[in-house]
């Protein structure tokens, strides 16, 4: 049969076209997989740097901690929720053996110490005594919580107790 050296060259460079095309497919459907691999990781925080995306921590709450005397029957708790991400302190509030409550708030300040409200979270109120609230805050505030939580705490106040009548302090939650 007579040779075609051109054919041949042509073959040859079909080919490897097909072999780089196939590469390129390929490649593509990896980045593809890459870019949602790294998509994921980025929104589950991995590799970021500073402090957590998110931390939770809890107070419990009772009138002794109160300075300089609140309820003695009254008790709580206080889940907080700080996110990073959304800049925000999330409170789940839960109170029992007080008078209707008229403020509740998250103050700056170490235990045994009075400090200023620094968020003001929506009241406790109705039977149950229980409330759910997100508030935006800085992310200096949300930083600072985060470095040292027990410099803060939380502090509910009712018409018999103005200036406190369960406090807690907030610590790493162990949940």
């Amino acid at each position: 049969p007579p040779s075609n050296p051109g054919g041949a060259a042509a073959t040859d460079a079909a080919r490897a076209l097909q072999g780089k095309e196939l590469i390129m497919v390929k490649n593509r459907c990896g980045r593809r997989v890459m870019a949602a691999v790294g998509g994921v990781l980025v929104l589950s925080g991995v590799g970021t740097t500073g402090t957590a995306l998110a931390a939770e921590y809890r107070a419990a709450l009772a009138g002794a901690k109160v300075v300089p005397a609140g309820d003695a029957d009254g008790a709580g708790t206080a889940k907080i929720n700080i996110s990073n991400a959304l800049n925000d302190v999330c409170v789940d509030l839960e109170v029992s053996g007080l008078a209707p409550v008229t403020k509740a708030s998250l103050h700056r300040g170490a235990e045994g110490e009075n400090g200023p409200a620094i968020v003001n979270l929506d009241r406790p109120d109705g039977e149950d005594q229980d409330e759910d609230d997100c508030d935006s805050v800085g992310n200096a505030l949300v930083e600072e919580i985060q470095a040292n939580p027990a410099a803060f705490y939380v502090l509910i106040s009712t018409a018999d107790h103005p200036e406190g009548a369960v406090r807690g302090q907030l610590e790493p939650s162990a949940d």
